[in-house]
């Protein structure tokens, strides 16, 4: 556990993990297979990232999108985690010196397409690799029930066979229990595979709806964040284009995104609000899953989203770092309309039942009174605990919902049911209700039925939400494998038998204007609102000179911090979250000047003290592992380190710590072939002064050029053998 914490703090700089994160990794170090069902936002990447440097070999990342692993990748470079990928962006040297590294011990995560990870010349490079981990992303692309199904994930189960003895962990943040268990089928994981599910509440996520009335509503919310990152979803291409140019006219650097622009613009505009060059991207949902963008500060629907796990989808591209953001969904019974058409115009009946349902369901979360972090939770079958999240619309205010009596009108619709036998969807059973004379139903005689027009005097969206609502309610279910035909629950007989009342809840017309803050929203002073400013301008050009986004470099989350906090020092500087010790060490004399010059220029202003340091390299004894034995030995043979790594194939860096460990265990004695006397003198008089926990102070006090790391170690871990 120790070594799990070290190694999270030094590559990643936090000290704790986040729910079920520790869990997760122990068992895939220990060698299970795991299913991994966490929010975006929620950390799963780590939960193979971290496994992937503490196991020997490689570790291959199944990720669908080029530009999610060229992103993933940048940012695990950043923070000095051996990681690279191959794809069709390469040329042919370029792949084969990365294949090349990887069979060399010098890449400890792969990233790969499903295409290109079944190729011949692939799996060949993996039977020469020494496979520990398969990770498997985005794993809802594997079932057919998912709403990004794709037909080359489903190949992935033939690596069960080719490679049965390594673990395979597979993630998602959007599944209901059907995608759950499809996944686990499709991938042979087994009964004995580790099921993990995280809950999907996104605390820092403010959700409301609005009726949509106009563009107005856009304005009101991205005139709430300068500056910052959003997207804006819409329905169709033409929409995307039209809402940009808007956004331009009003001065916000905005463009469009859609599938019927070429390859070579999509990319440029992805790119450009990755690097914060355009702060709003308007966008059909061929944008978003390929985004590891963690300063989204908001995301706008302005057509109603295709289904529940979609809106999930897409709303959690906000706020992956933790800090408050806003989801507004803009809902009209047009839009309603307009994908009503689509799904009429499908052939087939079981894809358009399916479809049909989805709607629905996504219509009656639109309209309701309730929480919509309830409502929302419990599509993936979590319940929320709180009957008041504080972040929602509805709880924020409630006097924008009321409560009725629905109960006549669910007898009605209940009784309605039965008569047709409960062998009718939502829609037929409404045609009946309004006295329809379609042909279907009087072919069927259901014009004769007693229920038959009895309803014509409310209008179709009326009856159509309360269907949906009694389902969410369990008056009725809807049969999903029976073409979404309903039926009456014992609680719908209890109606029918006056027995109950049904008492619902649903937001009022029309809907306030404006959104919400988001609750626990960290407020920086004005002070500090312009030291974050000049934080996020040297991060944009550190970014720029590395060819990659800025949150790549640090995260909003971390440079909020430092404007609080104003650290001086490096050590001051690794007690930010997010900032580990490659990083510290690569871009932190940058920052740590401009904060100093601007606390010289703003006497009084002091932030946030710091006092206890953090052991980022922590000191720990435990058992000498055979591979650091094997080097131990060839070192007191006469064998140099590098010599050393050469004989066995090993890095330069893993042969160093090897000898460290050697020396703190006693098989290495002699360690005047590593350190002079004279500057072991000076080493260990450095560690008298300012204790054996940290590295850091002890290189700052002699010089990074006058002694090297595995100098202080072997220093270090002789002090400790014979203290």
């Amino acid at each position: 556990m120790n070594n799990l914490r070290a190694t999270l703090q030094h590559y990643f700089g936090y000290s704790e993990f986040r729910p079920l994160q520790e869990e997760i990794i122990s068992g895939v170090v220990a060698g299970d297979n795991s299913f991994v069902l966490m929010p975006t936002g929620g950390g799963k990447s780590l939960c193979y990232q971290l496994p992937a440097l503490l196991l020997p070999g490689l570790t291959v990342v199944v990720s669908p999108l080029i530009a999610l692993m060229k992103d993933q990748v940048d940012a695990l470079q950043a923070a000095g985690v051996p990681a690279t990928f191959i794809n069709s962006s390469l040329d042919y040297s370029e792949i084969e010196q990365r294949k090349s590294d990887a069979l060399q011990g010098k890449i400890k995560l792969l990233y790969l397409a499903p295409e290109r990870l079944l190729l011949p010349a692939t799996l060949d490079l993996l039977d020469r690799a020494t496979l520990s981990l398969i990770a498997v992303d985005e794993a809802h692309c594997i079932s057919e029930w998912g709403h990004d199904f794709r037909v080359d994930y489903r190949n992935l189960s033939t690596l069960r066979d080719r490679y049965p003895n390594v673990p395979v962990i597979a993630m998602t943040a959007t599944a209901n229990q059907r995608v759950r268990a499809d996944i686990l089928e499709q991938l042979r994981l087994g009964n004995n595979a580790k099921t993990y599910v995280a809950s999907f509440d996104r605390p820092n996520l403010n959700i409301s709806v609005q009726h949509k009335s106009g563009v107005s509503q856009i304005f009101d919310l991205v005139n709430r964040f300068p500056g910052e990152s959003g997207i804006i979803y819409c329905m169709s291409r033409a929409a995307t284009e039209k809402l940009a140019e808007r956004l331009e006219r009003q001065g916000y650097r905005a463009l469009p995104y859609h599938a019927g622009l070429n390859r070579e613009s999509r990319t440029k505009h992805q790119e450009m609000f990755e690097r914060d060059e355009v702060d709003v991207i308007c966008a059909t949902i061929a944008f978003g899953m390929g985004i590891d963008k963690s300063n989204v500060r908001y995301v706008i629907h302005y057509n109603l989203p295709k289904n529940m796990m979609s809106y999930y989808q897409e709303i959690g591209r906000a706020g992956r770092d933790g800090l408050p953001s806003d989801c507004l969904l803009l809902y009209s019974s047009g839009d309603r309309s307009k994908v009503l058409h689509f799904i009429t115009e499908m052939v087939d009946p079981q894809e358009r039942a399916v479809a049909l349902s989805s709607l629905d369901e996504i219509t009656a979360y639109a309209e309701s009174g309730k929480c919509r972090r309830k409502v929302l939770l419990s599509h993936f079958g979590e319940d929320y605990p709180e009957e008041n999240c504080g972040a929602c619309d509805n709880c924020l205010n409630p006097s924008l919902s009321e409560f009725f009596d629905a109960t006549t009108m669910a007898q009605k619709l209940l009784s309605c049911v039965v008569r047709l036998k409960e062998s009718f969807g939502i829609s037929y059973t409404i045609d009946v209700l309004r006295g329809s004379e379609a042909t279907k139903i009087i072919g069927n005689r259901h014009h004769l039925l007693p229920t038959w027009g009895v309803g014509k005097d409310q209008p179709t969206t009326e009856w159509r939400w309360l269907a949906t609502a009694l389902v969410s309610e369990g008056y009725l279910r809807q049969r999903i494998e029976a073409f979404n035909t309903l039926s009456v629950t014992e609680k719908g007989w209890e109606v029918l038998r006056n027995e109950r009342s049904v008492e619902l809840q649903r937001t009022r017309r029309p809907e306030k204007k404006g959104n919400q803050k988001a609750k626990g929203k960290e407020v920086l002073s004005e002070t500090e609102q312009i030291l974050f400013g000049q934080l996020r301008s040297l991060r944009k050009r550190t970014a720029d000179r590395q060819n990659v986004p800025p949150y790549v470099i640090f995260g909003d989350k971390t440079l909020q911090e430092m404007a609080q906090r104003m650290p001086l020092n490096h050590d001051d500087l690794l007690q930010i979250s997010g900032v580990g010790d490659v990083k510290a060490n690569r871009y932190g004399r940058a920052f740590l000047e401009l904060v100093g010059r601007f606390v010289e220029e703003n006497p009084g202003v002091k932030g946030t003290q710091i006092t206890t340091p953090s052991p980022r390299i922590t000191v720990e004894v435990g058992e000498l592992s055979e591979s650091a034995e094997i080097t131990g030995e060839l070192f007191n043979r006469g064998l140099s380190p590098e010599e050393i790594a050469a004989e066995r194939d090993i890095t330069l860096r893993t042969i160093e710590d090897h000898i460290s460990d050697a020396v703190l265990h006693g098989l290495i004695q002699d360690i005047d072939r590593i350190v002079p006397n004279e500057k072991a003198r000076q080493i260990q008089g450095a560690f008298l002064k300012h204790g054996l926990e940290y590295l850091r102070p002890v290189m700052d006090t002699i010089g990074e050029e006058n002694v090297t790391w595995l100098e202080l170690k072997v220093v270090r871990g002789r002090m400790l053998r014979l203290r």
